[in-house]
């Protein structure tokens, strides 16, 4: 792997999203490699392509915090080269004592550099997967729940509801933020099932009522993760809001902050992100009357504008072909 091939896979993933309308990307980059050769190639795409699109970098240690040897000497460095959030993933350690160990450096390197926390965390189905409680309970000793996303958290969707009113509760006072990934989720959870078979994602309509943030997200674009990701937002919110029963007409009225605003959230780019007076002129058209027909029809994106600038526009396209019913 070389720095020119991230940059240019990299590019292929990106012009994808653009296209479809996205214009801010959170990428978890490997951080397992003694070159740090992704983080490098992607921090000088990030200036690159700052005018088009706002990428913001997970230091992510893909092999295991503890699993990878160096692992944690070579998070430091790519947070000192400017990542802008750190990862981790404990479910992936070699025991549940090593994944907690590597939350609590994860956290403590977070508040010493002043970044985001996201942890691919409980991506799994066992019920008995418990790091997603250890997370909250760390990043609320330390007050940073805000800047703190559990991603995945699969196995959340499969507790019982004891426990799971029990972490609901401490989910609201620590206000943590999630990520589901429906297309992923469900592509990869419930294969161990027979009947019935889980539908694989976290418990998306109770964290909204518990008044956490929640945004859906593509986790893969043409990998062994999801082979068949394409960046298209609409399509991961049609997916998402089916698998999560989230089809009451309030909730379709309301399912785009679940790609809009809740997403900008867990980025924290909200001095970018928005339709006020003084902020950037960076948003998209739907080809769509209202938020209802634009999630029921799947709208497409006609125009996408940044700091006032077209990044594309496309002409609408006829969704119905005319029939003349009456003739004879």
């Amino acid at each position: 792997m070389t720095e020119e091939l991230v940059r240019e896979r990299a590019i292929k993933g990106i012009q994808k999203e653009v296209s479809k309308g996205v214009q801010f990307i959170r990428t978890h980059v490997d951080i397992t490699d003694p070159n740090l050769t992704g983080m490098k190639a992607l921090l000088k795409l990030r200036e690159e392509l700052k005018d088009v699109v706002t990428l913001q970098l997970v230091a992510f240690p893909q092999e295991g915090f503890f699993r990878y040897k160096g692992a944690e000497q070579l998070m430091d460095q790519a947070l000192q080269m400017g990542a802008d959030v750190v990862g981790g993933i404990p479910h992936f350690e070699i025991s549940y004592e090593h994944g907690v160990e590597s939350l609590k450096r994860i956290v403590d390197m977070a508040i010493k550099y002043d970044v985001m926390i996201d942890i691919h965390c409980d991506e799994n189905d066992d019920p008995n997967s418990r790091f997603l409680e250890v997370l909250n309970a760390l990043v609320m000793e330390k007050d940073y729940g805000e800047y703190t996303t559990a991603s995945h958290t699969t196995s959340f969707g499969s507790v019982e509801n004891s426990y799971a009113n029990k972490m609901l509760g401490l989910f609201k006072e620590s206000q943590i933020n999630f990520i589901a990934c429906p297309t992923e989720n469900a592509h990869l959870q419930g294969r161990g099932d027979s009947y019935p078979k889980r539908r694989g994602l976290t418990r998306v309509k109770e964290l909204l009522a518990n008044g956490n943030n929640v945004a859906f997200a593509q986790d893969s674009i043409a990998d062994y993760w999801y082979p068949l990701g394409n960046g298209n937002m609409m399509n991961i919110l049609d997916n998402g809001i089916h698998l999560a029963h989230y089809t009451h007409i309030d909730e379709i009225n309301k399912a785009l902050d679940l790609i809009t605003y809740n997403g900008a959230n867990v980025m924290r780019v909200n001095d970018e992100y928005g339709i006020e007076v003084g902020k950037p002129a960076n948003f998209i058209v739907l080809d769509a009357q209202d938020a209802y027909e634009a999630v029921r029809e799947r709208a497409e994106v006609l125009m996408s504008i940044r700091n006032g600038d077209y990044l594309f526009k496309r002409e609408p396209r006829k969704n119905e072909v005319e029939i003349d019913f009456l003739k004879q």
